[in-house]
């Protein structure tokens, strides 16, 4: 008996059966909180794809003239239907909650990730932006559901993911931009000033032409002249360009001036002259940004005139991370900031009425001629008003279209801006005291509000097409509801860059 009970005491036979058993509880385990962890991960990366996508849309809201809410964008793309999302949606995602934040980013950061400025908003989007934003934060959360990990009661797990972006305003391709500005008489009443036209003084009393010149030097201020990696703008030795130029801007005005005055006199013969809108012309082209300005050699529409001032200039700031313009810069001076109390910039002259058909085309035949792939033609347009002057038309103006008569000159105007977007320019155009009826000459069905609109890139009433208030006028119906025309050009700056994810720790 005791050697059976030995025997049974030192027998192994059987043991395998039950390190087998151990051991596949301990791998079924394993499988299990494996298959957890691999559906959480998945669950992850559902989540930040959603978070990203939100912050993205948001960011590309911001600084669209109002028309949509950021927040309420961010939300359609954060895959959350609870708070209206409609995009992204994923069934196996419970998400259960979206916040959106605001932040202005300033200083290095800022010249690091190339930050758009930070804009105001009628309505402010949300929290962080009362004083003014460009980035958008989107923190998403939610519950993943477990299944080994039930078995020891743990029946979800909680998730979440933060994405931040800049406003239209990371990477941007580089630009050609063409300035028009009306320069006809009633640009220089005194009696209608745009208190809203400087946000730092806005009591001071300034003329239209002198607040379109100070709406430039925002757009000018936000602008990328050269490259960030490179420092400082390296000058090429033609006057107004750097060799690392990124965005470049020329000038042009109306009425148009001489094509050809050799002695620089104020007068042009009545025999139209060779058009030479892709070459500033140097005789005549100083007396715009010249301290003090002798005044322009204005000519009428149908003798064939000059618009260009200047041609694509980029020292209007000595960096790309500068703060101030260069004061020294002739686009600078032409739109009359500098530090000498002589120089005053483009004033309005006392010849000729309103007709922008011709600068129109002019300034496309300019980006044409100019043109260079993989930058985007850009144009601004600023007017005040009705295309009526019948006294200087008739004639031949230049450009592909020949000859623009004294009739329905609003509709022309359209025409030749539809050629221009269909060659691929941008326009934004901007209505500054524009009247609701006008557009008096013979065959024109439009008004000037209408004709600012339609001259504008598509879509209509989205972010090309503002309208500005000077004196007693109104604004025009279907334009972006910004109403002060620095904060117009503050937006057209943000709205020439594209958003893109930022690192979460520069917010």
């Amino acid at each position: 008996m005791n050697s059976l009970f030995r025997r049974l005491y030192h027998e192994q036979e059987g043991q395998v059966l039950t390190l087998v058993a151990a051991s596949l509880i301990v791998l079924l385990g394993m499988a299990g909180l494996s298959i957890d962890i691999g559906y959480v991960l998945h669950a992850q990366r559902e989540l930040q794809a959603s978070t990203d996508a939100a912050a993205s849309a948001g960011g590309s809201a911001m600084g669209d003239g109002n028309n949509a809410s950021p927040t309420t964008v961010a939300e359609q793309y954060s895959g959350d239907s609870a708070v209206g999302g409609v995009y992204n949606i994923h069934p196996d995602l419970n998400i259960t909650g979206v916040t959106v934040n605001y932040a202005c980013v300033s200083g290095s950061p800022a010249s690091t990730f190339n930050m758009p400025p930070c804009l105001t908003y009628t309505t402010s989007p949300g929290p962080g932006c009362a004083s003014g934003c460009n980035a958008i934060q989107v923190i998403e959360t939610a519950t993943v559901p477990t299944f080994f990990a039930k078995l020891f009661g743990v029946k979800s797990l909680n998730i979440s993911a933060t994405a931040s972006a800049s406003a239209n305003g990371g990477a941007a391709p580089p630009y050609h931009i063409v300035l028009i500005l009306d320069s006809t008489p009633s640009m220089q009443q005194a009696g209608a000033i745009d208190t809203g036209c400087i946000a730092s003084n806005p009591s001071l009393s300034l003329t239209p032409i002198q607040c379109a010149e100070q709406g430039v030097q925002t757009l000018l201020s936000y602008l990328s002249p050269c490259l960030t990696t490179s420092g400082n703008c390296v000058a090429s030795g033609t006057p107004g360009v750097v060799t690392n130029a990124v965005d470049q801007v020329a000038l042009m005005t109306f009425p148009g001036l001489c094509s050809d005055t050799a002695t620089g006199v104020t007068s042009c013969p009545l025999t139209a002259t060779t058009l030479t809108n892709t070459t500033a012309n140097p005789t005549y082209a100083p007396n715009e940004y010249a301290c003090p300005p002798p005044g322009p050699p204005v000519t009428q529409y149908n003798n064939n005139p000059e618009y260009l001032i200047l041609p694509f200039q980029s020292d209007y700031r000595s960096s790309n991370t500068a703060s101030t313009v260069n004061y020294s810069s002739n686009l600078v001076k032409a739109v009359g900031a500098t530090t000498d109390g002589n120089c005053s910039g483009i004033h309005a002259v006392n010849q000729s009425g309103t007709f922008y058909a011709g600068a129109i085309d002019a300034a496309q035949a300019y980006l044409t001629a100019n043109s260079t792939q993989n930058v985007q033609n850009i144009m601004v347009l600023l007017s005040d008003g009705d295309a009526s002057d019948t006294s200087s038309m008739g004639g031949t103006v230049g450009g592909p279209n020949g000859v623009y008569p004294a009739k329905a000159e609003c509709q022309q105007a359209v025409t030749e801006a539809n050629i221009a977007k269909a060659a691929g320019t941008l326009i934004y155009s901007i209505s500054y005291g524009s009247k609701l009826t006008g557009c008096s000459t013979t065959g024109d069905t439009l008004t000037p509000c209408q004709t600012m609109e339609q001259i504008s890139s598509s879509p209509t009433g989205g972010p090309y097409f503002f309208s500005v208030p000077s004196g007693t006028s109104t604004v025009c119906a279907g334009a972006v509801p910004i109403t002060e025309l620095y904060q117009v050009f503050t937006t057209i700056a943000g709205d020439l860059t594209s958003s893109r994810l930022i690192p979460n720790t520069v917010f």
